[in-house]
């Protein structure tokens, strides 16, 4: 799906430091979504910057004033006619945030306003989070179980292992946002940046991803259980999402994170076309509209 305007869904500059920004902004739509253009575009930037050794690091910021990214182009999975159409759609999308996430030079997400679904997934993907002192305030959260779906960008498996299982699991299920300070007291973003000293916000040298550590299988048994405490107590509109998001979370801690994001994918799948969530996300669209003077 090409964007409204047809015109190209990044840009991007450099500096005389060599350090590219890869500008989201999408021509016709207040917010972005990553549609299978913005996809293919970032794949073919990420691949250009690899093949130029003198790239010191890369930055991935919104040209929206409104925010860094709403997330999945719910549109294009709403027009799916089955499982396998919407499985490729995710996996394709995943191979590329997976392709971010492997990039051999340091990789900043830029983030402000809504951050949301995907969009955190795509930040979530980048070995660094700042947030952007903006007059949008920060909004983060991974809240595909509002509408009867599950992360599978990567993100059910990404988050707990940055802020650890019971904080990851409880937002993954409760699909809650968050805002700066709380994202900042987690780990979730780094630090607060203005646009004037966002360059100090490059220096990391010696200092590793937060992504990469290990989390005892015990803390996340803890978390799981008292996930599904909770979860029995007070089920949310959705609760087989959020059933599907714990048995996702077990997957991982069973036989790891690869697991998980292949079942994550079939599973958003298989919710995805269900009667029940196709309408839960149409009402979604008229809600906005009725809310929405544009």
């Amino acid at each position: 799906m090409s964007s409204p305007a047809g015109g190209p869904s990044w840009r991007r500059d450099r500096d005389e430091r060599g350090v590219w920004t890869l500008w989201f902004d999408q021509p016709g739509r207040s917010t972005n979504v990553l549609d299978r253009t913005a996809v293919e575009e970032l794949e073919s930037h990420l691949i250009a910057a690899e093949s130029d050794p003198s790239i010191r690091a890369l930055m991935i910021r919104s040209g929206k004033p409104g925010g860094f990214c709403a997330g999945a182009d719910l549109k294009t999975i709403l027009a799916c006619r089955s499982t396998a159409e919407v499985e490729e759609l995710l996996l394709r999308a995943l191979a590329v945030l997976d392709h971010l996430e492997a990039v051999p030079i340091p990789t900043i997400a830029v983030l402000h306003g809504i951050c949301l679904g995907g969009g955190l997934e795509l930040a979530l993907s980048c070995r660094h989070r700042v947030a952007f002192a903006s007059t949008a305030p920060l909004q983060v959260g991974l809240p595909e179980v509002h509408l009867g779906l599950v992360p599978a960008w990567g993100g059910l498996t990404r988050l707990p292992r940055l802020i650890g299982p019971e904080d990851g699991i409880d937002l993954l299920v409760t699909g809650r946002s968050i805002g700066y300070l709380r994202a900042r007291s987690l780990g979730l973003v780094d630090r607060l940046a203005a646009e004037g000293n966002l360059p100090e916000t490059l220096d990391f040298s010696g200092s590793e991803p937060r992504l990469g550590r290990t989390v005892d299988k015990e803390v996340w048994e803890n978390a799981l259980a008292k996930a599904r405490a909770r979860l029995d107590e007070q089920p949310g509109e959705h609760p087989e999402a959020q059933e599907r998001v714990l048995a996702l979370v077990a997957t991982d801690l069973a036989e790891g994170p690869a697991a998980a994001r292949q079942a994550a994918v079939t599973a958003f799948a298989e919710l995805a076309m269900s009667d029940h969530v196709r309408e839960s996300i149409s009402s979604f669209f008229q809600r906005g509209r009725s809310t929405s003077a544009h």
